[in-house]
């Protein structure tokens, strides 16, 4: 079993990002951390055929869990959330397709020894400032809402965590527990969990890891920031694009991500570096 691997998430309108960013993996993985990537069942051939950095092995989100796929953005979480299932790993950063690496990565930069990975956990002040110079409210971002339905159910209190943003850095056994001990002395399932949530606010996968982690403790607690510069909106884009270069990000992020869906955002991005 690997102490850690890189999981990608995909399907077919994704594939050239995925390409970019195994393009990217292929280029900064020092220390050849395993990569492995799940796509729709229908997509799977399509992968295999055509996908040119064959170090990424293949899977069926079927293989993972079964789930129906035309339900968006709930169906994405669960794959990503059950890959303990598959007992290949201990840890993963789980990737979205959109990211892309931008210096050399290492284990160190997701475990702080052989068997704890660091916990993606922290205030996100500078984050929620920038939120509010764009003119969102910061006290209603989508990780406080989906914290303040989440937190509840596990009897937390205290500073309200962020999570993210992605890609994030989980462990199998955290998953596994809120899975077969948690929910299982609830008498309910983990799609359940997620309509209870739903009900209320979109759920967030990261936040109920987190949350879960920071109620059950099953792993020593080391917080950090993020670990990619993600740029949610493109009026978080256009705010900060003059102050910023690769180089500059490179002594701070191991990776970027344009989250938001405008046309051509990695054409604009390396226009300005």
């Amino acid at each position: 079993m690997h102490k850690l691997i890189l999981f990608i998430k995909s399907y077919r309108p994704d594939f050239n990002n995925t390409e970019n960013l195994l393009k990217s993996i292929q280029k900064y993985n020092c220390d050849n951390i395993p990569v492995y990537l799940s796509v729709n069942d229908i997509d799977y051939d399509y992968f295999k055929e055509n996908l040119k950095y064959p170090t990424a092995k293949i899977l069926r989100d079927s293989e993972i869990f079964e789930y129906p796929p035309d339900d968006g953005w709930r169906y994405q979480q669960i794959i990503k959330s059950n890959l303990y299932r598959l007992n290949i790993c201990e840890n993963y950063l789980c990737i979205d397709s959109d990211s892309e690496f931008i210096r050399n990565f290492y284990y160190s930069d997701f475990m702080y020894n052989e068997s704890t990975p660091y916990t993606i956990m922290h205030e996100s002040k500078g984050f929620l400032e920038t939120m509010e110079n764009i003119g969102i409210d910061s006290e209603n971002i989508f990780f406080k809402e989906a914290l303040r339905i989440t937190r509840p159910f596990f009897g937390n209190t205290g500073k309200e965590w962020d999570y993210g943003p992605s890609p994030y850095l989980w462990n199998c056994n955290v998953w596994r527990h809120f899975n077969e001990v948690f929910l299982k002395n609830q008498n309910i399932s983990f799609i359940d969990f997620f309509n209870k949530i739903d009900k209320k606010t979109p759920p967030s996968e990261c936040v109920i890891y987190g949350e879960y982690l920071l109620k059950t403790k099953l792993i020593d607690i080391l917080p950090i920031e993020g670990l990619f510069k993600v740029y949610h909106y493109q009026k978080q884009f256009k705010l900060e694009k003059k102050f910023h270069n690769l180089e500059k990000l490179k002594k701070n992020y191991i990776g970027i991500i344009f989250q938001s869906n405008w046309s051509n955002r990695r054409k604009k991005w390396y226009k300005f570096l």
